[in-house]
């Protein structure tokens, strides 16, 4: 278990979703979460793609914004926020920009595990 596993495993996990999508979500920002702490250059790579694809868009100016902010702290800052069980941490799972493409087989990992934890969905 690498550093980042660790420090995410150490987070509260959150249990209630409204549906699968938002639990496949949550598992996979997990799995960048964790990325993030092992390789904190992935901010950097986060910082990129926002300039490629956010920037110029005025839709996306206010996430923009939050996102560069965010950015400039530490990676284990960015990754307790990410998974926050608060309306917050939505926000930012919702809006985060790509750190990182996990590899095939840890993608499917993830969401085997969170096709078997599809029966705790509760909707509220």
């Amino acid at each position: 278990m690498t550093e980042g596993e660790r420090f995410v495993e150490e987070i509260p996990r959150k249990t209630r979703f409204y549906d699968r999508n938002e639990r496949r979500t949550y598992e996979l920002t997990r799995a960048v979460a964790a990325r993030l702490v092992d390789d904190p250059s992935l901010l950097q790579r986060g910082l990129s793609y926002m300039d490629r694809h956010m920037k110029d868009d005025p839709s996306q100016a206010s996430f923009y914004a939050t996102w560069l902010a965010l950015l400039r702290r530490d990676a284990k800052v960015v990754a307790r926020l990410l998974l926050e069980d608060t309306p917050n941490g939505a926000l930012l799972r919702d809006t985060q920009p790509v750190f990182c493409v996990l590899p095939t087989e840890d993608r499917e990992k993830v969401l085997a595990r969170a096709r078997v934890d599809d029966a705790e969905i509760v909707v509220r």
